[in-house]
């Protein structure tokens, strides 16, 4: 029967094609590699050092230590993970909720009802292709006490706290987050227009002119017409956004110059310190393990929040076609 299958299959391709088949498979070979090194190998790696101790012997000593961390709210480096993990939620909803909600509706604006919509579009976009070390160096010399944004607050004539004027907005608890918060909904309000604007490009333009002539609003168009015919690539997108949930970043480590300063801190900041931790240290097996087991917990939560959240957004609308 197998045979008869593969017969069945291969009969399908002209003699030409099958000649080629020995170095499609070449080809395949690399990524396949990659896949069971980089993917299986190195994750059951990390995976067993969450089930052992300093001497690498099996045992629940690092899990131990997570739920302590958290039961106690503070590891024993003195981080608090409940502070760490509503940070990365609060990043994670601006950015993916809020900011994506924004940007659905200037997408379609761009794309459907603005001249020049391209040129626009790749300006939009501009601060993503700048590398993020460029980016929050540059950011950090403007948010500094004698940046350009104090100085021209000054010159507005706005009273600014005696903090600001000292520390800059980056150098005070009161003022460091939710700086960095601003900053990131201005900028993430049109970080998904490329992809969008190409989802709305691909909807026949007879589509929005029949509407227009039976008078439909420019909300009605979106709610109507728009979203529900781009909803497969939304779905795409949030799927993706719910795989970060737990681990959201916003160049933390960077923008705090590895201090976590000023509550500058958040889940992907704790994971990415334990790296420069683990690269100095001599009792890497105790830093590993520990990272190892925080991993995982993060991991097992994430895993059904990814699978149900992707339930629900197909249940909500299963795709248009036209």
């Amino acid at each position: 029967m197998l045979n008869l299958n593969k017969k069945r299959l291969f009969k399908n391709y002209s003699a030409r094609e099958k000649r080629n088949f020995p170095f499609i498979y070449l080809c395949l070979i690399l990524p396949l590699a990659h896949i069971i090194i980089f993917y299986f190998v190195v994750n059951f790696s990390a995976i067993t050092l969450a089930f052992k101790n300093k001497a690498l012997e099996w045992s629940f000593e690092s899990i131990q230590r997570v739920f302590e961390s958290f039961k106690q709210q503070r590891d024993p480096w003195g981080y608090n993970p409940l502070n760490l993990l509503k940070h990365s939620m609060i990043i994670w909803f601006l950015t993916n909720v809020a900011a994506n909600i924004i940007n659905i509706f200037v997408a379609l604006i761009l794309t459907k009802h603005m001249i020049l919509n391209k040129t626009f579009r790749v300006i939009y976009y501009i601060p993503g292709i700048v590398g993020a070390v460029v980016f929050s160096g540059v950011m950090k010399e403007m948010y500094a006490y004698n940046g350009i944004i104090i100085e021209v607050l000054k010159k507005l004539g706005v009273e600014l706290s005696p903090s600001l004027l000292k520390n800059g907005f980056l150098g005070s608890e009161s003022t460091a987050f939710t700086t960095l918060m601003i900053q990131m909904c201005i900028l993430r309000m049109t970080g998904a227009d490329m992809i969008l604007g190409s989802a709305y490009m691909k909807i026949p333009e007879e589509i929005f002119e029949s509407a227009k002539i039976e008078g439909c609003g420019f909300f009605r168009e979106a709610f109507s017409i728009a979203i529900p015919l781009v909803w497969p690539t939304l779905t795409t997108m949030l799927t993706f956004a719910l795989c970060s949930f737990f681990t959201a970043d916003y160049s933390m480590y960077l923008y705090s110059n590895g201090s976590g300063a000023n509550g500058m801190t958040s889940i992907g900041y704790y994971l990415y310190m334990f790296q420069t931790m683990i690269a100095g240290s001599t009792d890497t097996n105790y830093l590993m393990g520990y990272v190892s087991a925080f991993g995982m917990f993060i991991t097992l939560i994430t895993i059904p929040v990814v699978l149900i959240g992707r339930k629900i957004l197909l249940l909500v609308n299963d795709g248009v076609e036209y």
